[in-house]
């Protein structure tokens, strides 16, 4: 176990960081964004809300080499490693070209979600520069996952902290204006993420040029036939995080019917929620790469599924403290208004009591990865989210007149079904043995 201990570490907390480095990104347009009004923010929120449902299919589906790199990397199998990147990097256009599409539909698809009015522009402002960054946004998580896969995790993390600090002024001169650039308001922050997506591809692939000369397949071997069973692994993987997804953005619509206030209060909730989801989501890649190394070189992997859930839980109960020590501070620089500042707040609460749950249910889905268990698992999603989750959100929320509170406290419900049923599912998996993936 401490062997483990160690060896999770050292692939976690790069991946971690820069996680926390890319979402920073987000966390700084929405901060930026809440300068300009509760509408601004919450019509930039329900833009990434609706976008990121239809969006979410194609990161999963990328995450379809994970377990096929890392498996193979512990096999020594060098050739089907370089070949998943080679075939999910042609896969990785049309997958864009869908996502982008489905984020231009966000005006008309939040219309008839029956948000408020008031958010739309805004929303139709943000979406178009937006749906010009998932082919770079692609290309970019699918080198990321291959990286972290063969264990090479920190050329992606220093790229994209190093980038990160661009984004801060680069949305406020496009948002606000200067040097000759008129004033883009919410759009502004979509063009910069647009740029600084591109820089940090560009860069990254020049940092691993090395790493990629020696991976490169000697027969690339992208055809139909292999971009189809690459597409059967990941397909279930995006449907996989698109039922956790849904429910969360199922959580955002309920809110748009409680009001404006509530919307914009969930954004800054939602978002600090999501900040502090990045650390056992590294865990969870790191789990991810280190049970399939061990399972491609035929050794147990329990020793490492069992460190990863306990280290998710370790980061779990500090960002759970936080929120409930710190909650009334973390909400103050997202938006001015008191009103959404309290209620925001008063969340916060809640989601330091799902943290743990929320930890198990990622780093288990990184434990099955790396197991080759990429179908079943979405079961418990569907039980925990669909089953009990958003009813009893709406319950609480509407019939039982507890408002926001009430959405919050029905998904936290859901997380804890949906961890509780993906430990049983890995115990299971264990008795079996696992799925050799190809």
């Amino acid at each position: 176990m401490r062997s483990e201990f160690r060896v999770l570490f050292g692939l976690a907390w790069p991946t971690s960081v820069g996680m926390l480095a890319f979402m920073a990104m987000n966390v700084v347009d929405s901060i930026c964004v809440g300068q300009l009004g509760g509408s601004a923010q919450a019509g930039v929120a329900a833009a990434n809300a609706w976008g990121l449902s239809g969006v979410v299919l194609a990161m999963g589906s990328v995450r379809a080499i994970e377990p096929i790199v890392a498996q193979a990397y512990g096999e020594g199998d060098r050739e089907t490693a370089g070949q998943a990147l080679t075939r999910m990097m042609a896969l990785a256009l049309p997958l864009s070209v869908l996502a982008g599409g489905w984020y231009l539909l966000a005006p008309w698809g939040l219309r008839l979600l029956g948000q408020p009015e008031s958010v739309i522009p805004f929303a139709r402002a943000y979406v178009g520069p937006m749906a010009l960054a998932w082919p770079i946004a692609l290309s970019s998580q699918t080198l990321r996952t291959f990286l972290q896969a063969i264990g090479n995790v920190r050329p992606a993390m220093v790229v994209t902290v190093a980038f990160t600090a661009l984004k801060v002024p680069l949305n406020l001169w496009l948002m606000y204006g200067g040097g000759g650039v008129p004033a883009l308001g919410v759009a502004g922050a979509s063009v910069s993420t647009v740029i600084v997506d591109l820089l940090v591809l560009v860069t990254l692939v020049w940092a691993v040029r090395g790493t990629l000369r020696e991976w490169w397949p000697r027969e690339p071997g992208v055809n139909v036939r292999s971009l189809w069973r690459l597409l059967r692994i990941g397909l279930p993987l995006g449907v996989q995080m698109g039922t956790e997804f849904w429910a969360f953005a199922g959580m955002g619509v309920m809110m748009g019917w409680l009001g404006e206030r509530e919307l914009a209060a969930h954004a800054t909730a939602i978002n600090l929620a999501s900040v502090s989801f990045m650390l056992p989501l590294g865990v969870s890649s790191a789990a991810a790469a280190r049970v399939g190394h061990r399972f491609g070189a035929g050794q147990d992997w329990w020793p490492a599924a069992r460190a990863a859930l306990l280290l998710g839980l370790g980061t779990q109960l500090l960002s759970g403290a936080v929120f409930w020590l710190a909650g009334d501070w973390l909400v103050l620089p997202y938006s001015k208004d008191l009103a959404v500042q309290a209620l925001a707040a008063s969340l916060l609460p809640i989601a330091a009591a799902f943290q743990l749950f929320d930890g198990v249910q990622v780093i288990s889905f990184g434990v099955l990865r790396g197991a080759g268990d990429v179908r079943a698992p979405t079961i418990a999603n569907l039980v925990g989210y669909y089953g009990f989750g958003l009813p009893v959100a709406y319950l609480l929320g509407f019939a039982g007149g507890f408002g926001a509170q009430g959405v919050w406290w029905g998904l936290s419900l859901g997380l804890g079904v949906v961890s509780m049923g993906l430990l049983w599912r890995i115990r299971y998996v264990r008795r079996r043995g696992g799925v050799r993936l190809r």
